[in-house]
């Protein structure tokens, strides 16, 4: 079983943020979600000049068996469309790591698919798509654990290249 040792982090630099984010050349709340965001990562990381090192996107890509029941507007062969258009930059996500320096790592961690050897494609497939949960669970435990054991080792390589904030994304129908 997969154990996490995540510490909350010290709120008594939150005050000291907002009165530095609001003492900003600005009007008072001006800049919306951004300030919130810069908030929490100053807070995480404990200091009033918060750093982004290598920040990574990580998009983790799966089908759904309920989608055979018709649920989706997609059918599940667009996860793989889709995850195509990422490795060729087509997409908004795309754009907007590019705009901000974030790199893009796509995991296939169910894909109903089985993708060529990619260098850009990390896989860590469980299972071809998940079983259709309306008729018995969607993964084993086991096979739950070993995706979230997966996960962790890729936050875990992430942060062991220099990334010190990581932002999650998901594609699959269903």
């Amino acid at each position: 079983m997969i154990t996490f040792d995540i510490h909350k982090p010290d709120t008594a630099i939150r005050e000291a943020l907002r009165q530095r984010i609001d003492s900003l050349s600005k009007p008072k709340g001006s800049l919306g979600r951004l300030e919130s965001l810069a908030l929490q990562v100053g807070w995480i990381q404990q200091t009033l000049k918060p750093v982004l090192n290598h920040p990574v996107n990580v998009i983790y890509a799966a089908d759904h068996g309920i989608a055979d029941e018709g649920v989706s507007q997609s059918p599940k062969e667009v996860t793989r469309q889709v995850i195509y258009n990422f490795l060729n930059g087509g997409s908004g996500v795309c754009f907007l790591a590019r705009q901000h320096g974030f790199e893009l790592k796509i995991v296939d961690g169910g894909v109903d698919y089985d993708f060529p050897d990619n260098p850009r494609i990390i896989s860590r497939k469980v299972r071809k798509g998940t079983r259709d949960f309306l008729h018995e669970a969607a993964l084993t435990a086991d096979e739950a654990c070993k995706a979230l054991e997966w996960g962790a080792d890729i936050v875990s390589d992430c942060h062991r290249e220099g990334c010190n904030v990581i932002s999650f994304g998901e594609m699959g129908i269903g």
